[in-house]
């Protein structure tokens, strides 16, 4: 699969859904992170970024990074 085939259910290909869900992990978690920061709970806003963030990389890893036959030439 070269990331150019869309998905029937989404329509979107290999490609875009890796950039949304890379996005959405920093992008959503930030904005959540100011909201709080704003309302006076800095550290609970840290905390939330902290999740998403973390929560996206694993999310990426398990998706698309941990099928990958990784192995060197024999």
């Amino acid at each position: 699969m070269s990331g150019h085939e869309t998905d029937a259910a989404t329509g979107l290909s290999e490609k875009a859904k890796f950039a949304l869900v890379l996005s959405g992990g920093v992008v959503l978690p930030g904005l959540a992170n100011y909201a709080l920061g704003a309302a006076g709970y800095s550290t609970l806003g840290s905390l939330v970024w902290v999740l998403g963030y973390v929560g996206a990389v694993l999310l990426l890893w398990y998706v698309w990074v941990r099928p990958l036959d990784l192995t060197g030439p024999a």
